[in-house]
Parts: C-alpha cells; sequence; structure tokens
C-alpha cells in the first residue's frame, strides 16, 4: 500500500509540476503571441501555417516513440540510448531531406514562392527536437520533471526575445518562424547540461524499438493528416487573412491541451506502465487519470468558448475579432477528446500500440471526405462544424477499443467524468449571464471584468463538483483526488496566513 501510495504522491507531483511549468511556458507563448499579433498581420499568420502545416505533418508521420520505450523499458543501458540517439539523428535526416525536395512542389500548389524557404527554416525545429539528450529518460523514470521545466521555460524565454527583436526589426513573417525554431534548439542544448552523454552512432538495440515503430508509425501517418487536415483543405479555396483567423482560433482553442493535457500525459505512461500486470487497478486509474484531466480542462474551456469575444478584443486587439467565432465552437471539443486521452498511454503501456492505429485510422476515414464536402459547401464555417462531428464518431469509437483493451464499459468511461461536465454546464450557464456586461469596456475594466468573470466561473465550477461529488458519497477516484490536493494547498496556506500574523 506504501508502494501504491508513493507512487500516486510521485506521479500528482509530478503532473502537478509539468502543469505549472506549461502553464508558465503557454504564458510566455500568450506574450509572443501578443506582440506579434501587433506587430504582424493575419496575412503573415495564414502564410507561416500553410508552411507549417506540411512541416507538421511531416515531423508527426516521422515521430518516434523513443521516449516512450525507453520509459517502459526493464533497464535503460548504455548501448540503449545510443540507439534512440542514432534512431533520432537518422529521422532528422530523413525528415529534412523529404522537406527540402517537397517545399517547392507544396509552395507551387499554393502559389506562393514564399513557402518555400520557409518549409526549410521550419524544418530545423523538429530535427532539433530529436536530437535531444535521450538521457533525460532517467529522470522521467523517478518522475523528476525539473529537468525538462528548466530547459522549455529557458527555450521559451530566449525564443520570445528572439522573435520579439525580429519582428520589431523587420516587421516580417520570419519572426514567427525564428520562434518556432528557437525554442527547440535551446531546449536541446538544455538538455545536455542536465543529461550529458557521450555521441555513439549505433543500432545495436534497434529491436527493442521495432515493434513500437511499425505501429506507431502508421498511427501517426493518420493522426498527422487528421490534425492539420481542415488547414491543408482550407489553404486554397480562401484567403490568406482567412486562414490566419481560422489557425489563430484553432490554437487559442488547443491551449488547455496544451498547457494542462499534454504535461499530464508525460506521467500517465510511467503510471500505467508499473501496474500493466493488474488488470483491476489498471481500470481504476485510467479512470482516474480520465476524471482527472477532463476536470481540470472543463473550466478553462468553458471560459475560452464562453468569454471568446471580449478575451480576443482585449488579447489580440478588434483587427482580430474574425477570430472569436471560430473559437467559440472550436473549444469545446476539446472535451470530448479529453475523456479518452489516456488512451494512448494505456496502449503503450500494455504493449498494444495497435489500438492507437485504429483510433487514427478511423477518425482520418471520417474526417477526411466530411471535411472536403463542408469547406465545399461552407467554406470556413463548414471546416469548424466537421470538428465536432468527428469528435463525437472518434469518441465512440475510442469507447469500443478500450472495451477491447482492458474489458472498460463504455458507461463506466463516461459515469467518470458525469459530474465534472454538469459543474461545467452551471458554470457556462452563469457565464453566458453575466457576459453581456463585459461589451463596451475600456481595456483596463475589460481585463478586470473578464478576470473577475473567470474567477466567479471558477468558484462556482469547483463548488458545485464538491457538492456533487459529496451528494455521490464521497466516491474514490480522481475527483477525491483533486479535492484532495485542492483542501492540503488551503490548509498550508491557512496556516502560512496565521504565521505571518503570529
Amino acid at each position: 500500500m506504501g508502494q501504491k501510495n508513493g507512487l500516486g504522491q510521485r506521479t500528482a507531483l509530478g503532473a502537478g509540476l509539468l502543469i505549472l511549468s506549461r502553464l508558465g511556458a503557454k504564458l510566455i507563448d500568450l506574450v509572443t503571441l501578443i506582440a506579434l499579433t501587433h506587430l504582424l498581420t493575419p496575412e503573415d499568420f495564414g502564410l507561416v501555417a500553410i508552411a507549417m502545416t506540411l512541416v507538421q505533418i511531416c515531423e508527426a508521420i516521422f515521430e518516434l516513440p523513443v521516449a516512450q520505450v525507453l520509459v517502459r523499458a526493464d533497464e535503460v543501458t548504455q548501448p540503449l540510448l545510443h540507439t534512440a540517439l542514432t534512431l533520432g539523428a537518422l529521422r532528422g535526416l530523413v525528415l529534412g531531406a523529404l522537406l527540402a525536395f517537397s517545399a517547392w512542389p507544396f509552395a507551387t500548389l499554393y502559389g506562393d514562392a514564399r513557402i518555400a524557404p520557409l518549409i526549410c527554416f521550419l524544418a530545423l525545429a523538429p530535427i532539433l527536437r530529436g536530437l535531444t539528450s535521450p538521457a533525460m529518460v532517467h529522470f522521467t523514470r523517478n518522475m523528476d520533471f525539473r529537468p525538462d521545466v528548466s530547459g522549455e521555460i529557458i527555450g521559451k524565454v530566449l525564443a520570445l526575445l528572439l522573435a520579439a527583436g525580429m519582428a520589431l526589426i523587420t516587421h516580417s513573417y520570419w519572426a514567427i518562424a525564428t520562434a518556432s525554431v528557437a525554442s527547440p534548439l535551446f531546449l536541446a542544448v538544455v538538455s545536455y547540461l542536465w543529461a550529458p552523454m557521450r555521441p555513439g552512432l549505433r543500432l545495436a538495440d534497434w529491436r527493442t524499438f521495432a515493434h513500437f515503430l511499425s505501429w506507431t508509425s502508421a498511427a501517426q501517418l493518420f493522426s498527422a493528416l487528421n490534425w492539420q487536415a481542415d488547414r491543408l483543405i482550407l489553404g486554397p479555396f480562401i484567403p490568406r487573412g482567412a486562414l490566419g483567423l481560422f489557425s489563430m482560433a484553432s490554437d487559442l482553442a488547443a491551449l488547455p491541451d496544451q498547457a494542462l493535457l499534454k504535461p499530464t500525459m508525460r506521467t500517465f505512461l510511467p503510471a500505467l506502465s508499473q501496474k500493466k500486470d493488474d488488470r483491476e487497478a489498471l481500470v481504476a486509474s485510467y479512470l482516474s487519470l480520465t476524471c482527472c484531466v477532463f476536470a481540470m480542462v472543463a473550466p478553462v474551456v468553458t471560459i475560452i468558448s464562453i468569454l471568446a469575444e471580449p478575451i480576443v478584443r482585449l488579447v489580440l486587439g478588434v483587427r482580430w475579432l474574425g477570430v472569436a467565432p471560430c473559437l467559440q465552437m472550436l473549444a469545446p471539443v476539446l472535451l470530448l477528446f479529453t475523456v479518452y486521452n489516456p488512451l494512448s498511454a494505456l496502449a503503450m503501456a500494455v504493449g498494444k500500440p495497435e489500438a492507437s492505429l485504429r483510433l487514427s485510422l478511423v477518425e482520418f476515414l471520417v474526417r477526411i471526405p466530411l471535411t472536403l464536402l463542408a469547406v465545399w459547401l461552407g467554406g470556413l464555417n463548414g471546416a469548424v462544424a466537421v470538428r465536432g462531428v468527428v469528435a463525437v464518431v472518434a469518441l465512440s469509437n475510442a469507447l469500443m477499443v478500450l472495451r477491447a483493451l482492458i474489458g472498460l464499459p463504455p458507461m463506466q468511461v463516461l459515469s467518470a467524468v458525469i459530474r465534472p461536465a454538469a459543474a461545467a454546464a452551471a458554470m457556462a450557464l452563469a457565464l453566458i449571464l453575466i457576459r453581456p456586461w463585459l461589451s463596451d469596456l475600456a481595456p483596463w475594466a475589460l481585463a478586470l471584468g473578464i478576470a473577475f468573470c473567470s474567477g466567479a466561473g471558477m468558484g462556482l465550477y469547483a463548488l458545485t463538483l464538491t457538492g456533487l461529488w459529496h451528494g455521490s458519497g464521497c466516491p474514490e477516484g480522481g475527483e477525491a483526488k483533486l479535492i484532495g490536493i485542492a483542501a492540503t494547498l488551503w490548509r498550508r496556506l491557512r496556516q502560512r496566513g496565521r504565521l505571518a500574523l503570529a
């Protein structure tokens, strides 16, 4: 029992540290975004979005689950680390060559010669991400994420300074590209300061990675196309400015995923891997993780969706108000994906990466034809609507995969998030009622109004969720962990307050 509690505590602390660091990183990203939106135009962002589409698709296709394999390995040896580094270097060479050969045909397809050099420069970012020190896995296996935190924060701060400086000097879209490349460069440098290792190019232990690479490569192919399908299809049909607005809305809607889900997901694999031989514990952990991530993301998504117009008006300015309608519809879609977010980590933990391929393939077969039809009939609005339809289909498929993978009934998964969903609905209703008060306010008053509404909404959400949990008999699971952590933090704050006053 002590070991289980220790693992749970390390998982919670690790997730909390990663979330705080990612929130800090996303705050830096937001500052960068605000600076660039005031110095550049939607057309600049639309141009970079087109170039980034090809880079991100190729990066995702050639993504290698090197770190995940190292995390679940029984022992991390030096030859295994050298093999991981070699695979990362080979991936970078292949990816760079592919993007270089594809840049000019892609630019010709979109009728803009500026796209080709952008693609070649942006290709440096995924190459650098693959060259970080594999020895960092030792920290991950011990649930010590301080090196990741320092590397990400340092990289983001330096990228902000470089991008802001270039934007001030040139007022060019190259400032956006500079930010994308600088961050992984500095992160790679910091990784070797934390986890130094002598480079060794060898493939002695490639068989350890082979099983996972074969399945995940196929899954990444379809996942990449799913991820960028709407931008890729919209590019030839709408103006660069409209594409820039859509890309901005999509990026803002993904902030909860980047700031909360992605860092939390990094703790899932080591936590679930240690319970892979105990089905009952595995099911309980999965449901608890699902409830935790949904409960954390739901209030943030609700604020972004309901207060989209005043947030865009304050943060980006009036010329970006076209972002608000898209953002209002795109943000809630994330909640449907959140319900099965830990599934990919679960598939890796139990040694069945083919489950991830099924998820991506079904989503691809639904998304591509629907997006093509929707864009042809409704343009930008059609692409936004398709995301919701695809999310429902993907959720239904994921629930069937979970049943096949660990025998988890769909209703049990949905029951795990029903109370957070009800609390989010109450919060949304309250925000809708008070949103009209934010109209026609001066910037300083609007900032205070958004902060007040968000704080009041979060308070209502917390009270409603706690009340529903108590009304259900205080069951164990994700809510119990979150409420327990909140109660502990509150007690510590009160104790410190009393000591300060004494």
